[in-house]
């Protein structure tokens, strides 16, 4: 099995029951259809975030265009952080002052015809530069803003929210693990159509910031209780090793593995840390995560998934 990226799982993500309806959606025409993104380039795992939430992983591609529009609801200010940490499979406990200086950034925009799945437009032209230490550091992070002036939507998302650092650490742990056992358990169980279900609010937007259609909307849904019912099914690995995660200033939440794995699933290097506790096991090798971020409306007791 292998591992699913961000925008894979992003695009795969569906409600069943709202499919079976007709949506009703204002098409945006393809030349206001802008995906801002951030163009990245370096030889060595980064992380980078989008208005304090989490947009990749430590084993993402080293060379790839993080998408922006999932993490901002509207046009404005953005902001962007990127840290870099020492090479866990390398046994470093610095980071060079080389890798750091390796590393560019770009902030831009393109427009996908999903039809034909052509890239348009394609623009990363705005340097984000990086302030290089003078010497190896046991850790590097820095932040940038954008402005985003061209969406052609704006979304509610988790900005109703209520901010749970107001809460109690241990009540809302608690709590948040109580929803990703249930999470778990419809995994493991291969409910395809239950899984799809909690994902309603969050469909709700995607159709937005990511110009989807209704055609590929059904497809989408389709795949995704298939991956379910065929790759989830008695494959779960026990919901264990996980931290609490707050982002968008105290909006969002999530569980993550908090221990470096070196050869996961007989896969070298396989490395989990970072990534949801759900988790996939395939049969021979690899695995695959289904991440979550959470957010508690305004009035509410009950959490609803709002991005991945």
């Amino acid at each position: 099995m292998k591992k699913v990226y961000l925008l894979a799982i992003a695009i795969l993500m569906f409600n069943c029951h709202n499919a079976q309806k007709k949506i009703e959606t204002q098409q945006i025409p393809l030349e206001k259809q802008i995906t801002y993104m951030i163009d990245i380039t370096t030889n060595i795992p980064v992380i980078v975030y989008v208005n304090d939430i989490k947009a990749s992983e430590l084993n993402m591609p080293l060379g790839t265009a993080i998408d922006l529009n999932p993490y901002v609801l509207k046009n404005g200010k953005c902001k962007i952080k990127l840290q870099i940490f020492p090479l866990f499979r390398r046994g470093d406990t610095l980071v060079t002052v080389e890798n750091i200086m390796r590393c560019n950034l770009f902030f831009g925009s393109y427009i996908r015809n999903k039809e034909t799945d052509e890239i348009l437009n394609y623009k990363a032209d705005v340097a984000l530069p990086i302030v290089v230490p003078k010497e190896d550091v046991p850790y590097f992070e820095q932040e940038w803003d954008v402005e985003l002036t061209e969406l052609p939507y704006e979304l509610e998302g988790w900005s109703k929210g209520q901010d749970l650092r107001k809460w109690d650490k241990k009540e809302l742990e608690k709590k948040v693990v109580a929803y990703y056992q249930k999470l778990w358990r419809i995994l493991n169980n291969g409910e395809g159509e239950k899984y799809v279900e909690v994902w309603k609010k969050a469909d709700q937007e995607l159709f937005s910031y990511y110009y989807t259609t209704q055609e590929r909307y059904l497809k989408l849904v389709e795949n995704t209780i298939e991956d379910v019912e065929e790759y989830c099914k008695g494959t779960m690995i026990p919901l264990e090793d996980y931290e609490m995660k707050l982002y968008a200033e105290g909006k969002l939440v999530c569980l993550e593995r908090k221990t470096h794995t070196k050869e996961f699933n007989n896969k070298s290097p396989l490395d989990i840390k970072g990534w949801s506790p759900l988790i996939s096991k395939g049969e021979k090798s690899g695995a695959a995560d289904y991440p979550v971020k959470l957010y508690l409306p305004e009035g509410s007791n009950e959490f609803v998934i709002i991005r991945m």
